[in-house]
């Protein structure tokens, strides 16, 4: 392992840049609010009901936005999670500072 530990980091620096390109989509509230995320936790996109878009529903959008990024960025982290585990087949390497 050790042997091949100088092409692991550049594979996983590859990886990071890909990441940029890989996105989920999810929603909150049935599909009242959607946020896109890409690999690297940033969000991408916001969608929103318009009938939410109203100073009685303020409240109530707050709570969907804060709720589905909130999802989003747990989802993204299993995705890299995923994709690492696959290119070290399965081992586990936490914490890894600087990589993600």
């Amino acid at each position: 392992m050790v042997n091949n530990m100088g092409a692991l980091i550049e594979k996983m620096q590859k990886m990071q840049e890909e990441l940029k390109n890989m996105t989920i989509e999810i929603s909150e509230g049935g599909g009242a609010c959607k946020i896109v995320i890409n690999g690297r936790q940033e969000v991408q996109g916001i969608k929103i009901e318009p009938s939410l878009l109203r100073p009685d529903q303020a409240g109530a959008l707050e709570s969907l936005v804060v709720k589905a990024i909130n999802k989003a960025i747990v989802e993204s982290k299993n995705m890299i999670k995923g994709e690492v585990s696959k290119m070290t087949g399965g081992m586990n390497f936490p914490n890894m500072p600087g990589m993600f």
